[in-house]
Parts: C-alpha cells; sequence; structure tokens
C-alpha cells in the first residue's frame, strides 16, 4: 500500500481542491495521502470542514489522513501534526507536540533547516520523526545527507524517531514523480495508517530507491546521496 505525505490544498497555500487531488493520486497508484495544510489559517469552524471533506473523500480504496502543519520559531521550525482531527493551540514547541499527541497524532519535523538540533532540543525526546526527503525543498533526485546526520543525532536519545518522507505537494505538477510511503496493512483504514506511520512499519521511496524508517542507509545509497547533493535543490513548477 502506498501514500504520500505532506500535502497542501486550498484549504491554505495549496492550488488544488482536496477532490482534484484525491483523484490524481488515486490515478497514480497510491491508496492514502496526509494532509497538512498550514493551522494558522484555520478556526474551529474551518477545521471542521476540513474533516468533513477528509472524511467524505475516504473509501474502502483511498483514505485521506487529515493533519496541520504549525509554524514555530517564527517560521523557522514547521512541526506536521498528522492524523489530528482537531487544531492543537500551543505557544510552545513542548505545549505543540503534546497536544497533538493528546490528540491521537504524529509529530514530524518538516523540512528540517542548517541547525535544527539546536532548535528543537527541548523536543527531540517526544518527536516521532525527521522528514529526511522533502520532495520540494529537496527534489526528487536524491534526499540531503544532512536530514539523515540529524535523525541519527535524534535517534542517540529517541529510538522512537523515525525518517519520514513528504511531497510537501502545492501544485499539481508534483504529483508526477513523488517521493512516497510503502507499508503492508492488515486493515485498510485510518487508524491501521496512523498506527504503522508511528510504530515506522513502513519504507520511504523515490528515484529507485527504498529507504528503511530507521533511517539506516546502505553504503551504495550513502554514496549516492553524496554524489546527488548538488542535484538538491527547491523544486520548481
Amino acid at each position: 500500500m502506498r501514500g504520500v505525505l505532506h500535502v497542501h490544498s486550498q484549504f491554505s497555500d495549496g492550488e488544488e481542491s482536496l477532490e482534484r487531488i484525491v483523484q490524481t493520486f488515486r490515478d497514480a497508484g497510491m491508496a492514502f495521502i496526509a494532509v497538512s495544510d498550514h493551522a494558522e489559517v484555520f478556526d474551529e469552524q474551518r477545521m471542521r470542514e476540513y474533516v468533513a471533506i477528509c472524511d467524505s473523500l475516504s473509501s474502502t480504496h483511498f483514505l485521506v489522513v487529515p493533519g496541520l502543519e504549525f509554524a514555530l520559531k517564527g517560521g523557522s521550525i514547521h512541526i506536521l501534526g498528522y492524523g489530528i482531527n482537531e487544531r492543537v493551540r500551543a505557544s510552545t514547541m513542548e505545549q505543540l507536540v503534546a497536544g497533538i499527541h493528546q490528540a491521537g497524532g504524529i509529530a514530524v519535523l518538516a523540512h528540517p533547516p542548517v541547525g535544527s538540533l539546536n532548535m528543537i532540543g527541548t523536543i527531540k525526546g517526544e518527536l516521532d520523526g525527521i522528514e529526511v526527503w522533502n520532495g520540494r525543498y529537496d527534489g526528487t533526485v536524491a534526499p540531503r545527507a544532512e536530514s539523515f546526520q540529524l535523525l541519527r543525532r535524534v535517534r542517540m536519545s529517541n529510538l522512537k524517531a523515525v525518517a519520514y518522507c513528504g511531497v510537501d505537494f502545492h501544485k499539481i505538477g508534483q504529483a508526477k514523480k513523488p517521493v512516497y510511503v510503502q507499508m503492508e496493512s492488515e486493515a485498510f483504514d485510518r487508524c491501521e495508517i496512523i498506527n504503522r506511520l508511528r510504530a515506522g512499519r513502513f519504507t520511504l521511496h523515490g528515484s529507485n530507491m527504498a529507504i528503511p524508517s530507521s533511517g539506516k542507509l546502505t553504503f551504495i545509497q550513502e554514496l549516492s546521496i553524496a554524489v546527488k547533493q548538488p542535484l538538491c535543490r527547491p523544486w520548481a513548477g
């Protein structure tokens, strides 16, 4: 079962409706998407509408997992809250991650900037994962080596933290060669997807590369990423 994470729609700064996004990724062979529109534009009513549309677009063949992306520290740090059905109010990173967990969600550091380790010191033991491959910031050729180095440092004190990838979808052209996750599933429902994502029971895929959620790369993969590092650049479409 394949799915794409980190998807933005017209509910925030994405160009496409959720309806078109679902159809596009269904046609691309995906079984689910995890949406993460920007939390700053949501109030309670908008959140209810958002979740209701996610529900209405889910079926026995395709699932839409609701979620939000939160900006902190003046926009330097972004935390993805996958699998939440409600707004989370927080003024600190600690409150935010705790709130995401209380709402039944997964807290993932998105497109980590340089110096992330120092910025996330107070929550590195609570994060569920690091987005090591962001299709919009890194491109689809290869992930950045620095993101894996960050994950290794975080996992020294937090073994539950796993590697995530995300399309960071804003435009329809990004659906052509998306980075995606793949998992085996005994039940086709949201809870199963969220539980497997939280537990790291999936692999990351992109550019003919399969990466375990532990973020542990083979020597060949590390060499390939190092060689392709100059090709990592923000997506333009």
